[in-house]
């Protein structure tokens, strides 16, 4: 009964099974492991017996023909897969895998797998297609992200086998990073390279070249330093009228603009990560940027003028440290007066002037068209001046009997150009100090109101024969009343308190602190000055108040 049996099993009469993938893909030189089983249900018969597995091509007469791979070692293989082919299965507990090593084009194609034994079948129907592909594996190269200026590091490079092989292999070096000439070591599974990053490293390439004995294969993998560092320099780019310049923190000099005129200024600075940079003017920060690769900030600053001036700073922030480079610019521009006040004082004139300039004006007063000198103190005069930076305060002080008829000025002169300021007083007789606007309005109505009476009078006594005679002395008096040729002190000008309280003289403790003074003022020759240039005198006219 047990010999008519064998033949059925032979022709795989009984269910059979086999479990391994379609296709499996591995690179030209490199390993690769299928999976596989097939069913036990038929071999519990034979469990005390020999089973061998085999995997064939696909065409393979397996009477006649060698197989690819055996589960004994000292079984025939075909020469081409002897040492590369390996059924690595246990076909007792019914596995069949396999793995190939060192793959080649040749090895492309369809196998098969037996079982041969007292149990013996051919899985025909389920084969396995093996494809070979070029060789693109690479190797790894074990890297910080980022490196350490001069701080030691030690760069790893291995080949990352598909099945677990450590097989040895021949590594060089190669790159910037390298002292001399390309480091090459002997077989191994992986190579080391060490070496003290320095600032020429950042952004360079490091390869590491990975040779297989005995083949033509090679492969190798190129990596990019990156290197940080802190700030190395900061520099100032100034582009004035189509002119760049580069500036040079070791001048003191400030740089000279004239008003009107623009400036580009370009800050950069070399770190890695890059650093945040920012433009400040004395304490306010007036532009600020992002990290950036390119690290550089741009300020544009058009129609400089006296605002613009100042000590302008470049600031760079780094984690590893911050650097900053500073940049005088001086603003030049023509004197302009900025406060004046002239006052009529018990003991006579006396005046002030604050005059504002780039570079700083020099001021000059006169009286009736004679200079007074600076610091000069006399029985007549005496001028005083407080000078800080761009600005020029000056006071004068003149000794006059009565309100006389006087002029006054003050001049601003600097490279650029000169301003002056005029005081004239012109009046037609003096008036008393002690007449208030009250008492002047009530005295001209008084008297208007005892001339109507009397003329009433007349007109009643002399009737008509008198009419003529007054009517011709009134005509005579409207006439002299509207004769604009000289000012009288009958036109009031009401003045208004000094603008700049802080540079006017303070008046005398007996005055009423909100009251209207009054003076007579002709200014002659005062018409604005117009279309001149900037280094012509300009001249302004201001009044003399009474106190």
């Amino acid at each position: 009964m047990l010999l008519l049996l064998l033949p059925l099993l032979w022709e795989g009469s009984l269910c059979q099974r086999l479990e391994v993938p379609p296709s499996v893909t591995v690179q030209e030189g490199m390993c690769a492991q299928v999976p596989c089983t097939f069913n036990t249900d038929e071999l519990r018969l034979y469990y005390h017996e020999s089973i061998y597995g085999f995997w064939f091509r696909e065409g393979s007469d397996i009477s006649r023909n060698l197989p690819v791979a055996a589960s004994e070692r000292n079984l025939r293989v075909e020469p081409q897969a002897q040492g590369r082919f390996h059924l690595i299965g246990n076909t007792k507990m019914n596995n069949c895998s396999l793995r190939i090593t060192d793959a080649r084009f040749t090895d492309r194609g369809r196998y098969f797998f037996v079982v041969r034994g007292s149990y013996r079948h051919s899985y025909r129907n389920q084969q396995l297609y093996v494809n070979v592909t070029d060789f693109i594996q690479r190797p790894d190269i074990s890297i910080p992200e980022m490196l350490e200026l001069g701080k030691p590091v030690t760069l790893n490079c291995t080949f990352p086998w598909a099945c677990g092989e450590n097989r040895p292999l021949k590594f060089s070096w190669m790159g910037a990073a390298l002292s001399s000439k390309p480091q090459i070591s002997e077989a191994s599974s992986s190579s080391m390279l060490s070496f003290i990053p320095q600032h020429h490293h950042h952004g360079a390439n490091l390869t590491c070249h990975v040779t297989f004995p005995g083949s033509s294969l090679s492969s190798e993998r190129t990596v990019q330093l990156h290197v940080s560092y802190a700030v190395q320099n900061v520099t100032i780019t100034m582009a004035l009228d189509n002119r760049t310049t580069v500036f040079d923190p070791g001048n003191s000099s400030a740089l000279v603009v004239q008003e009107g005129r623009s400036l580009h200024l370009l800050c950069a600075a070399n770190s890695n990560p890059p650093a945040t940079l920012s433009w400040i003017l004395g304490d306010q920060t007036l532009l600020s940027s992002k990290p950036s690769e390119d690290g550089v900030l741009h300020l544009d600053l058009p129609h400089l003028g006296p605002a613009d001036g100042g000590n302008y700073t470049c600031l760079v922030q780094h984690p590893l440290g911050s650097k900053d480079v500073s940049l005088s610019i001086s603003v030049q521009y023509s004197p302009r007066i900025i406060s004046r006040s002239c006052l009529w004082l018990k003991e006579g004139l006396s005046c002030t002037c604050s005059i504002q300039a780039e570079p700083a004006p020099s001021l000059l007063w006169s009286v009736e068209g004679k200079p007074v000198e600076l610091n000069s103190s006399s029985d007549t005069s005496q001028v005083t001046l407080i000078s800080s930076g761009p600005w020029a305060n000056s006071s004068l002080r003149v000794k006059v009997d009565g309100v006389p008829n006087i002029t006054v000025s003050c001049e601003g002169k600097n490279p650029h150009g000169t301003r002056t300021l005029l005081f004239q007083l012109l009046p037609d007789r003096p008036m008393p100090s002690h007449m208030s606007p009250k008492n002047m309005i009530l005295g001209i109505l008084f008297g208007a109101g005892a001339t109507s009476l009397l003329a009433l009078c007349l007109l009643l006594l002399l009737k008509m024969l008198r009419k003529k005679s007054v009517v011709a002395a009134a005509e005579a008096t409207m006439e002299e009343v509207e004769d604009e040729t000289r000012p009288s002190c009958i036109d009031l000008y009401p003045i208004s308190p000094a603008a700049d309280t802080a540079l006017a003289p303070v008046a005398p403790g007996n005055a009423a602190p909100d009251e209207l003074h009054y003076a007579c003022l002709n200014f002659e020759e005062a018409k604005a000055r117009e279309n001149h240039g900037s280094t012509d005198p300009l001249t302004e006219y201001s009044e003399i108040k009474f106190q």
